[in-house]
């Protein structure tokens, strides 16, 4: 009954102090989630990639030849023990086109045969995700992209080209492929497909076509897989160690097989050439015959057109007198016609004069007939008018008399008007009867000459048709001759070209069975190369960026949960001393300590138990799909795989179980061991003491009441202010911390290719080249004038060791070692001082010296890339963040390994850096003879910025989960802090203190505790900061220690805003509190 009473006791203090459960419970979830989540992350991304090989059958291992591999060298792999399966691939770099748009893209088989059967062998498969797999010839499939920037639809047509003067005729059967769908395979995880040596020297993307139709003599590679490495994870040793066993065994096979190998390829050439002789002599006999025939033909030619061109001159001299007297006489009869115009031009001169002055005359005389007209009108009216007034009776007759008059005079005057006109209209007419006689004698004039005009025009016309005829004649006979002679001419040209051709071709065909004798004799054993999955770009690149995440994981989420544990451990220290009372009773009740110390036990318990569920729920699941999403950016896989890590989540929950009852036990141990009577009487005070500030006058005196009480109660309680210092510091630095890593990791591109490595460009120079064509492709470099400046380099992979250590690392030898300090700028890290390659010595990077515990003036063991060492003395370490390096001059490289140093590559700075740009000149200086490649430095930055963009995804996980911790952890500490002080702030509230009043009284204490708590986490982000970017370098990569000011800045508020809200959400806590809380005494 005991324990029933006291397990209700138990849950009855969990509900009282809610909040105070809930806190425990979010810090342990906080801490177990974040460690767990971070923990997993990197393996569940391996995991997912792991499976996603083994779905799509990944090669475990691939073999390359330097002389192609062919199906015997297939079978002879599948009978060494261990292999799985084996398949013998075509492979080729190729331009495409594509609406107008050119890229290279790398084209891989795919079996047919394979493909339907899903035959063991079926290796590298592919994951349909459009359309359909090929079935037949001429059919491919695309790469189905993150971005899709090559966007060509299914169905559409690609054309190849072999980007060489080779035909790619010669090795596929098809140039035209149909799309019918689109993949993905984890042989490709990234956009990256790696260099050409044809187009701008990037492969875009990948093409399958069935491997029927690559027309090749041999396989380019061979991939295999290996028995039993399927159920191992390829990223962990037990794979490598399986997978070794068999790569040893294919090393051992290759030998033989080498020698095989030269042999065929050396037969094969000699029965070439001996081919070759043949019908070389054979050809050059048929052209000589072919030669002496056309000569022949050329000659007869000549005679021909020589006697037509003779008798074609007579004809055209006999021609040319006929047409002469014909002419003249034409002439003759022009000449007169002439002569009748020009007088015909004056008669009409003349009649047009006499016609103007007589239309003239014309005019005015009917001017004055119109006159006449009016005036007889006039007059005829005014008869009227008279006869009209004669008719009146009333007229007197001396009036009728003078109206008489008056009419017969107006009558004589009509009749004389009525004259005149007529006299005019009769000369008008006899004027216009003479113009219009003069006019019909111009017009037969002029039909005359009209039809003397027409007939000498019939006579030209004839005359010029008999010409036109005759010249047609001669022209066609002329253009027949000079056919002829073109023809002629034409097959001297072509006679002489041929001859030059069939020499050329002769003396290239002579020159070939030469050189193929010379070649012959320069055929050397191949040589295998048989490599892992370690060699392959995409595997090693994902293994890379989930190693980064495990290098981050190793000490960042050790800190968070340690800072969680101390804010447990002292929330449950806490509890237990406000539990004194009720310790003491139970204690007198007659319970034993273990019942007593179980009740607080079950509490933590309970606490971190669910904290711990909640947490492996949230870390095993969102932890690692965050990450996983962040790197989708970057990689083409399927969904995560979660897993749950058994021994992880027992260690981390018993770890978070252990802290939080521990404390509960060594809390309740330390109040059990008093007597009941003690603990239930409240702890006595300790004795009052100045503190500090005190003692300073000048501050102490200027301090007002409330002041003084902060200040005195915040430096009295030590543990207190301990506790919650460190509380805040712990998550302030955490957050400094988690921008610390992204301000490092951002720094890492602007110093390596801004203050380190100023060039733009690296061009390959093409080792197969000889002198003459590499030192064109320099003079074009050179002449190039956008390229503002270059340097020749030498660069070798090679080793160091130094005390047993040895460390891989690039050897740079530049053409002048004060030259390249415009493109390559070495100087120590800390003072940033100039670093010069010296005549005699060595400069080698930060982080390799580091690894072997190197230091300026020891000497070192340097070894070349053909495994020559020599012994050289450290003169400088440079600053240098990605990859490793040794820098040397050429006399003493030269002096050291005792042979020539070959310069393999230019380093360049551009006028532009733009994209299109770059393509254009890396498209043209790949078409040199002497250059294989050009790398632009934008397109190394641009793939490390999306390394970056990706890992500061999982670092702003990070902080988030720094900045909720640090708002628990502030919640937990200020609801503890307000909880022991429920009677202090209960009597200042009965002296009469507003619930503002009491607010500000607790946030003063909490705000300068957190403005200090802040203040030192800023200080210890630093530190830690530091101590987790050395943790978490790589063999190829350092870390810069930079944590920018903006980073402080934003840490500060936001432990200073979680502190504001948590201010917020305590002012109705402390305004609930009853005062009569205060008058309680225990007793």
């Amino acid at each position: 009954m005991r324990i029933n009473a006291l397990m209700k006791d138990t849950i009855r203090d969990i509900k009282k102090s809610i909040g105070r459960f809930t806190s425990i419970l979010a810090i342990v979830a906080l801490g177990v989630a974040f460690f767990s989540g971070v923990k997993v992350s990197p393996q569940d991304m391996k995991i997912t990639a792991d499976k996603y090989y083994d779905d799509y059958n990944l090669m475990d291992i691939r073999i390359v030849s330097t002389l192609g591999l062919t199906q015997s060298d297939v079978d002879e792999i599948k009978k060494v023990p261990g292999v799985n399966g084996v398949s013998g691939n075509c492979s080729m770099d190729v331009l495409a086109e594509f609406d107008s748009k050119e890229v290279v893209l790398k084209v891989h088989g795919l079996s047919l045969d394979k493909l339907k059967n899903n035959h063991k062998d079926y290796i590298n498969r592919v994951n349909l995700i459009e359309g359909r797999l090929p079935e037949r010839s001429g059919e491919c499939v695309i790469e189905k992209g993150k971005s899709d920037d090559l966007t060509i639809p299914i169905g559409s047509t690609i054309r190849l080209y072999s980007g060489t003067d080779k035909s790619l005729s010669e090795d596929i059967k098809k140039t035209e492929y149909k799309v019918v769908g689109k993949v993905q395979t984890p042989y490709y995880l990234s956009s990256e497909k790696g260099s050409s040596a044809i187009g701008n020297g990037k492969i875009k993307s990948f093409i399958m076509i069935p491997q029927e139709d690559f027309k090749m003599p041999a396989y380019t590679e061979i991939f295999a897989t290996v028995n039993g490495a399927k159920g191992l994870n390829s990223y962990k040793d037990d794979y490598f160690n399986v997978v070794d066993k068999v790569t040893k065994d294919i090393e051992n096979l290759a030998k033989s097989r080498e020698e095989i190998r030269h042999e065929e390829v050396l037969k094969k050439a000699k029965d070439d050439l001996e081919k070759g002789r043949k019908e070389y002599l054979k050809g050059r006999k048929e052209t000589e015959e072919k030669l002496n025939k056309a000569s022949k033909e050329i000659e007869d030619s000549k005679v021909k057109i020589n006697n037509s061109e003779k008798d074609l001159n007579d004809k055209e001299r006999t021609f040319n007198i006929s047409i002469k007297e014909a002419e003249d006489k034409i002439a003759k009869g022009e000449e007169d016609l002439s002569k009748g115009e020009d007088e015909l031009q004056k008669n009409i001169k003349t009649f047009n004069d006499n016609k103007k002055l007589a239309e003239e005359g014309s005019k005015k005389a009917e001017e004055e007939l119109a006159k006449g007209q009016q005036s007889i009108q006039l007059l005829e009216g005014k008869i009227v008018q008279l006869q009209d007034a004669l008719k009146n009776p009333g007229l007197s007759v001396e009036e009728k008399n003078k109206l008489q008059s008056e009419l017969q005079t107006t009558i004589g005057m009509l009749q004389e008007t009525k004259d005149k006109v007529a006299q005019g209209k009769m000369k008008l007419e006899e004027k216009k009867a003479q113009l219009a006689e003069g006019e019909k004698k111009l017009n037969n004039s002029k039909a005359f000459l009209i039809s003397s005009r027409t007939k000498l025009e019939k006579e030209k016309l004839n005359l010029q048709q008999e010409k036109s005829k005759a010249l047609a004649g001669f022209k066609d006979g002329r253009d027949k001759i000079e056919s002829g002679k073109k023809d002629l001419l034409k097959g001297e040209e072509e006679y002489k070209n041929s001859k030059a051709e069939a020499d050329k071709e002769l003396s290239k065909a002579k020159n070939k069975i030469d050189e193929g004798e010379k070649a012959l004799e320069k055929i050397k054993k191949p040589k295998w190369y048989v490599l892992d999955r370690k060699s392959h770009y995409s595997y090693m690149d994902y293994g890379g960026a989930a190693d980064r995440i495990d290098a981050l994981a190793r000490v960042f989420p050790v800190f968070f949960v340690l800072v969680a544990a101390l804010v447990c451990l002292t929330t449950m220290t806490r509890m237990v001393d406000e539990q004194r009372v009720n310790i003491g009773t139970l204690k007198a009740l007659g319970y034993g300590k273990g019942a007593i110390a179980s009740k607080y036990i079950c509490y933590a318990l309970a606490a971190s138990t669910l904290g711990c569920i909640i947490g492996l729920a949230i870390g095993f699941t969102i932890f690692p799909t965050v990450v996983f999403n962040a790197y989708g950016i970057m990689y083409m896989l399927p969904p995560v795989v979660i897993t749950f890590d058994i021994p992880l989540a027992v260690t981390i929950s018993s770890a978070a179980i252990l802290v939080t009852t521990l404390s509960a036990f060594f809390a309740c141990y330390k109040e059990l061991i008093e007597a009941p009577s003690a603990l239930m009487l409240p702890r006595a005070p300790k004795e009052g003491k100045r503190i500090l500030l005190e003692r300073i006058p000048f501050i102490w005196n200027r301090l007002n009441f409330s002041g003084k009480v902060t200040v005195r109660n915040i430096f009295r309680y030590k543990k207190r202010f301990l506790m919650t210092v460190l509380g805040i510091a712990g998550c302030t630095a955490l957050i400094v911390t988690g921008f610390g890593v992204r301000d490092s990791i951002r720094t890492i591109v602007d110093k390596q290719f801004g203050v380190i490595f100023t060039y733009d460009m690296t061009v390959n120079l093409d080792k197969k080249a000889n002198e003459k064509e590499r030192n064109e492709a320099l003079e074009y470099i050179s002449k190039d004038n956008r390229i503002s400046g270059y340097e020749l380099i030498n660069s070798e992979s090679g080793s160091l060791s130094l005390n047993g250590q040895k460390k891989s690392l690039s050897i740079i030898v530049p053409k002048d070692i004060k030259d390249v300090e415009n493109f390559i700028h070495l100087q120590t890290l800390k003072k940033g001082s100039r670093i010069p390659i010296p005549s005699e010595g060595v400069v080698i990077t930060e982080k390799v010296a580091k690894d072997i515990g190197a230091k300026v003036g020891d000497e070192i063991k340097l070894i070349n890339s053909e495994d020559k060492e020599a012994k050289v003395k450290i003169t400088g370490i440079a600053e240098n963040y990605l990859f490793n390096y040794a820098y040397i001059s050429q006399d003493y490289y030269e002096e050291l390994f005792l042979q020539p140093v070959e310069f393999n590559e230019v380093i360049a700075s551009l006028k532009d850096t733009s994209k299109d740009f770059e393509d254009k000149l890396s498209r043209e200086l790949i078409k040199e003879k002497g250059i294989s490649n050009a790398s632009f430095n934008t397109a190394i930055k641009e793939n490390f910025e999306n390394t970056i963009r990706s890992l500061n995804y999982v670092v702003l996980m990070m902080i988030v989960s720094a900045g909720a911790l640090a708002f628990v952890v502030l919640y937990n500490l200020t609801n503890v802090n307000i909880s022991e002080r429920i009677r202090e702030i209960a009597t200042i509230k009965v002296l009469g203190f507003y619930d503002n009043e009491v607010s500000a009284y607790i946030y003063r204490e909490n705000t300068i505790l957190t403005l200090i708590g802040t203040a030192a986490g800023l200080v210890m982000g630093v530190f830690l900061h530091k101590f987790i970017m050395t943790t978490v370098e790589m063999d190829n990569m350092i870390f810069g220690l930079t944590i920018d000011i903006k980073s402080y800045i934003i840490s500060t508020i936001l432990t200073l805003v979680f502190a504001v809200l948590v201010n917020i959400a305590m002012y109705y806590k402390l305004k609930n509190i009853e005062m009569v809380e205060s008058l309680k005494t225990v007793d």
